[in-house]
């Protein structure tokens, strides 16, 4: 499986979950409050279902990423599901908020966004867990998909190698389909990232960094 191969793959996985949890609500009927409470009780497992390929993908990934770098040492790639019950619950009571006052577009516009963003998450994380635990891998880097947004491009610049262990996959909600793909120091040591793309994958950012980020992106990424 290729980059691209994997991209693709991981965005007809989450389409198929979108429109999955999409049509769930579709289906859902009574009133405002009910509807809310069947979204907290059935899309979790929706995701869950979805979650748990979305993850696989990324271990056929890298196996096939790892073989072909010609990794010599024994590694047992594994997938990493993530308790996010909390998160995702929340986001889909923020999701159902427009139903309460009838919005039905918008409460699936809402819902889709949480779908596609948790459904593609299980890919990335266990690209980058993985990584971590391989005695062969240097790192990793981002691979964009055609049209990703200059955010994207920006973190991508270069296909530089992501180092530190710390170090998130900032991803954006909706229509983030990049993926993370393992460097190994036996065909591609890489250039380490810069500093401005280590800043903008933190979690947590200054009003400072934030400001820096912008200014970088209107400098080198204009709109």
């Amino acid at each position: 499986m290729t980059a691209d191969e994997s991209k693709a793959a991981l965005r007809l996985l989450t389409a198929e979950a979108v429109e999955t949890s999409t049509g769930f609500l579709e289906a859902v009927g009574g009133a405002p409050e009910a509807r809310r409470a069947a979204l907290l009780d059935g899309v979790p497992e929706i995701i869950s279902y979805f979650s748990a390929g979305s993850a696989a993908l990324a271990v056929d990934f890298y196996e096939e990423a790892r073989e072909l770098a010609g990794a010599q040492r024994a590694f047992v790639t594994e997938l990493v599901l993530v308790d996010r019950t909390v998160k995702i619950r929340r986001s889909i009571a923020w999701a159902a908020d427009p139903l309460l006052t009838g919005d039905e577009l918008a409460a699936k516009a809402r819902l889709a966004e949480v779908v596609e963003y948790e459904t593609a998450l299980p890919n990335r994380v266990t690209t980058l867990e993985n990584r971590k635990r391989d005695p062969e891998s240097v790192g990793w880097r981002r691979i964009t998909s055609p049209g990703a947004c200059r955010f994207c491009r920006m973190l991508a610049d270069r296909g530089a190698v992501y180092r530190k262990d710390t170090v998130r996959f900032a991803a954006h909600s909706p229509n983030c389909f990049c993926i993370a793909e393992p460097v190994f120091a036996s065909n591609d040591p890489g250039t380490e990232v810069g500093m401005m793309q280590y800043v903008a994958s933190a979690r947590r950012k200054t009003p400072a960094q934030r400001a820096a980020v912008k200014a970088y992106l209107d400098a080198h990424y204009p709109e």
